[in-house]
């Protein structure tokens, strides 16, 4: 795998990958992953599962190294049910850890994002996993893509302008300087927030729960 990959799940390039598979092995075909490299298809498909973004989502936040199962099935277990690993029940643990053990595991060993030791009952992200740069872009019923909002922006600040030009009532009631300012600003605030959005809430790895936790 290429180091320094980043690959962008955003609603710029493809499909919203929160809203594919939420749960269990649904969908799912062997990676022929061989820990030199990932295709786009592979990420996809890894990425497509909740429970295995969630894996990846805490595997990053420790860094490199190697955690136990049991850490790993709990903190997953306890981001789904929206709860603490306190208030789990063993039934709500020993669900999620079955499949991680028996198949989410074992996937990302075989795409080369993880290195799974099932003697030992540990995983940990391989170089090429901790390298990976993952962005998810997870969009609620209330909220729009990124993408659209940006173009809706756009539409509004030629809109804005093109009224300013003309002098279409009400925009003659300020200057047309104060309506350029007022444009300019809205993409910066809006850039800024992008920006924060996408390197940080909406990275795997990031502090808290995962992206789109609180949606799902």
């Amino acid at each position: 795998m290429n180091s320094g990959t980043k690959t962008d799940m955003s609603g710029s390039g493809g499909p919203d990958v929160s809203s594919l598979e939420t749960d269990g092995v649904e969908g799912d075909e062997r990676g022929g992953g061989d820990g030199e490299g990932i295709s786009n298809d592979e990420l996809f498909d890894v990425l497509s599962n909740r429970r295995r973004r969630y894996t990846l989502h805490y595997l990053k936040q420790n860094g490199d190294d190697p955690i136990e199962m049991g850490d790993l099935s709990t903190q997953v277990a306890a981001w789904e049910l929206d709860t603490s690993p306190e208030a789990l029940g063993y039934d709500e643990r020993k669900r999620v850890h079955t499949s991680l053990y028996q198949y989410h595991a074992p996937k990302l060993d075989d795409a080369g994002i993880v290195e799974y030791d099932s003697q030992r009952g540990v995983v940990e992200l391989t170089e090429a996993g901790s390298d990976l740069d993952l962005y998810l872009e997870a969009v609620s019923g209330r909220d729009i893509p990124w993408a659209t909002y940006h173009l809706l922006l756009s539409a509004f600040g030629v809109s804005l302008m093109g009224a300013v030009y003309l002098d279409v009532p009400p925009t003659t009631l300020v200057p047309d300087a104060t309506w350029g300012l007022f444009v300019a600003v809205a993409f910066l605030v809006s850039s800024a927030v992008f920006v924060y959005d996408n390197r940080f809430s909406m990275r795997l790895g990031s502090a808290g729960p995962p992206p789109g936790a609180e949606d799902e």
